[in-house]
């Protein structure tokens, strides 16, 4: 008796599915696809049996939707198709301002659509467009926990609204996606729609509220996708040359003539089984004609910037060890992370061409794998940089370590210029990982790094395992990490672990997590923001929906840090407390404050000229924060903080607005200004980026980008164009300018100009 009691319980805590009966879907097998023009007036589409009954997460969790939806699914040999029928009484107010692929389509009415094609709600892809037909894809990894949103699928969209409503056709071919073959497939789905005007939410199977707001992405609870029929394992093979040519001028370098450059090269993907995809490429593509967004940093740390090369897309939820990347505001709290890809093919702010690489990620069985190898070339470069030196009596310069100094009699001060040389050898990077499912929805593995050679020394090489258990029908998650890194010139603590637990129910949302880090804890292929530190982390949030007529949700709660040295000596103490209140308008507004504790070994450079010296410093900020719905034509956030900041004071103001003009043409600015008053020294720094976005269809749009910060006294502007010309296939051009806001002119300026062709068999 007793054991059967032991194995009842251990079932209840180790299932992740209770006994709950979603909805099912049925897709039609046709032989005469759809035309994909959003009309839903193909006969085939009456052959499929409508999937309806969606309801309502917000704004009244559990009821059904104000409007009608439906939605039918068919597949032939070569894609999935989904057709939407959204009626709506008031056609006229349906919200549609976004055309351009990947952006925001949380701003629209809009529909998505997410696929499990594995079935184990571990995974899978989101593919979302509005009555526009613009395209959003992600690629989802941790049941929607992380997600890979800069990952490009190669398909195909329609919209048109009517006097109905409005409809969409979807086409996903389905050698785009990763599956498991079988003779009667079954996939999990989740289908859901947005009513914007009414901040109303609907799904197949409403996620939780206790997800939070990514909970559209979760996986954990879905409905189920049946009679797909045969799904074959048929070898795909997809073939993208591109070529680059392009001239860049550099007016602070040696040589401030023109440098002209001609790229080309090749990227072959090949299916070896519908589940693993080997990705090999000569000369690769490392353009990035993107630009990173500007940010102020008054930390003693790192910034963080999110991969958007499309080499390392492809499985990169696999490839993800450490801790899981957080969102908070407008940017990334930095992760501690064992891989992370924007190391290779950057030495020092200089880009290495890559000569060559491979890739093989997929799944096998209950094994996710992913193995890369990378090989960058050796380069030498050669940076003007500028040093204080000392003049004695005969003219002769010393530096400030010179043997002599001491004896010399110093008459001025100068700042040098000299030419520092920087030679990097031929470096190659792989990196092996293996991640096995255990349970329901949990999984444990490896993960091995190695680079060769390092950045001073013969190698740098990293292993690490990790843990990831999804329990109590995903409510409870308990993940976690050690790791190890090998260097020749380090002899001290090397290893570093984490452990996290987070624990959702109902309006609760909790979190505690453990991180500690050896002082030569050193992975040259991944991002440490601090070592030599202990880290204790906790967050509770509440999230109450009140009846009240004006007032959708608050979210209340404090977040405690508190660091210590591998000592145990206290470094930072960090507690805040802040308090929301979400509108049915879709506005919310906020108050936080934020207590902190930070002990300086060491001082450090926050300005120009401006160190903040070590020693104990206890900090209090407040801070208003308003955050309006950006589903209007014009919507902003702001906020303003006050308080201590080092050993003086800081006034903070940021603020963010965007106009949409129209579906076609919207502009929209950042700015962040900071008032810092110290015994050291006063300062202050602006940052403002203004960007414009004109679209002129789904697949061909112009972007614009300025940006000024002062504290690096940089102006640059980014102009793009990009041309979608056929399915997967692209034309870039690209103009970048900077110049110097202390008086120093241009500093450079580029042309560029990318082809990329995309064939497939």
């Amino acid at each position: 008796m007793q054991t059967l009691t032991q194995t009842a319980l251990l079932t209840l805590l180790f299932s992740t599915a209770f006994a709950v009966d979603f909805p099912i879907a049925q897709a039609h097998i046709t032989a005469a696809p759809p035309r994909i023009d959003g009309l839903l007036n193909d006969s085939t589409w009456s052959k499929a049996v409508p999937v309806s009954g969606f309801l309502q997460r917000e704004p009244d969790e559990g009821a059904p939707a104000s409007e009608r939806t439906e939605v039918r699914i068919l597949r032939d040999d070569d894609n999935l198709y989904l057709g939407f029928r959204c009626f709506d009484a008031q056609p006229e107010q349906i919200i549609a301002t976004v055309m351009r692929r990947d952006g925001d389509l949380g701003d629209d009415d809009n529909v998505q659509v997410v696929l499990d094609t594995y079935n184990d709600r571990r995974g899978g892809f989101y593919f979302a467009t509005n009555p526009l037909g613009a395209r959003l894809d992600v690629s989802l990894s941790s049941e929607g926990r992380t997600r890979n949103e800069s990952w490009d699928c190669v398909w195909s969209c329609r919209a048109q609204i009517d006097s109905l409503g409005w409809t969409a056709e979807m086409a996903i071919p389905l050698d785009q996606l990763r599956y498991a073959v079988s003779e009667n497939a079954t996939w999990g789905i989740n289908l859901a729609r947005t009513i914007r005007r009414k901040n109303e939410r609907v799904f197949l199977v409403p996620p939780p509220l206790a997800y939070g707001f990514s909970g559209h992405y979760r996986t954990s609870r879905l409905g189920t996708l049946t009679s797909l029929g045969r799904l074959e394992e048929r070898p795909r093979l997809e073939i993208t040359p591109y070529a680059q040519a392009g001239t860049t001028r550099d007016f602070e370098a040696l040589d401030t003539d023109a440098q002209y450059k001609l790229d080309s090269g090749v990227d072959l993907k090949y299916g070896v089984t519908p589940a693993l995809t080997l990705d090999l490429s000569w000369r690769t593509d490392f353009a990035q004609v993107e630009a990173d967004q500007e940010q102020v940093n008054l930390t003693r740390f790192s910034l963080f910037f999110p991969e958007k090369r499309d080499f390392f897309l492809e499985g990169a939820g696999i490839f993800s060890f450490g801790e899981r990347v957080q969102r908070s505001g407008g940017g990334s709290r930095p992760p501690t992370l064992l891989f992370y890809s924007r190391r290779i093919g950057l030495e020092e702010g200089h880009a290495l061409p890559v000569f060559a690489g491979g890739k093989l990620t997929g799944r096998s069985g209950r094994f996710e794998i992913g193995v890369l190898n990378i090989t960058t070339e050796a380069r030498q470069f050669r940076d003007e940089k500028t040093e204080e030196r000392y003049r004695n009596e005969a003219g002769l310069l010393f530096a400030g370590d010179a043997p002599l100094l001491e004896q010399a009699t110093i008459v001025d001060t100068v700042d040098f210029d000299f030419i520092d040389t920087t030679r990097v050898q031929q470096t190659n990077f792989s990196v092996v990982r293996l991640r096995r499912d255990i349970l329901s929805r949990s999984s444990i593995g490896l993960i091995a790094v190695n680079r060769d050679p390092g950045t001073a020394t013969d190698y740098n090489r990293s292993l690490g395992l990790d843990a990831d258990f999804s329990l109590l029908d995903a409510a409870l998650n308990i993940r976690g990490f050690a790791a190890r890194t090998f260097s020749p010139d380090h002899q001290g603590r090397e290893d570093a672990g984490h452990f996290a637990v987070d624990y959702r129910r109902d309006a609760f949302e909790s979190n505690a997590s453990y991180l500690d880090v050896g002082e030569d804890f050193n992975p040259e292929v991944g991002f440490v923001p601090r070592d030599g530190i202990r880290r204790y982390r906790t967050t509770l949030r509440y999230r109450p929906l009140p009846n009240t007529a004006w007032i959708r949700r608050y979210s209340i709660g404090p977040e405690f840090t508190y660091l210590t040295d591998l000592d145990n000596q206290l470094q930072t103490r960090d507690f805040g407390f802040s308090a929301y209140v979400n509108l049915e308008t879709g506005d919310w507004l906020g108050l936080r404050l934020r207590q902190r504790f930070e002990n300086l070994d060491e001082s450090f450079e926050i300005h120009e000229n401006i160190d903040i010296p070590d020693g104990e410093h206890d900090l209090t900020a407040y801070s208003l924060n308003f955050f309006s719905d950006e589903g209007r034509r014009l919507s902003s956030d702001g906020s303003i903080e006050v308080g201590d900041f080092w050993t003086g004071e800081r006034f903070r103001f940021s603020t963010n607005g965007t106009i949409k003009v129209n579906s076609r043409f919207s502009l929209s600015a950042d700015y962040e200004f900071n008032s810092v008053t110290l015994p050291e020294g006063d300062f202050k720094t602006n940052a403002l980026s203004n960007r414009f976005l004109y679209t002129f269809s789904t697949d061909l749009f112009l972007r614009g980008l300025v940006q000024w910060n002062s504290k690096r006294q940089v102006v640059g502007i980014n102009a793009l164009c990009n041309w979608r010309y056929r399915p997967g296939s692209d034309l870039f051009l690209v103009y970048s300018q900077a110049w110097d806001t202390d008086g120093g002119g241009q500093l450079n300026r580029s042309l560029q100009c990318k082809l990329t062709y995309f064939w497939k068999r």
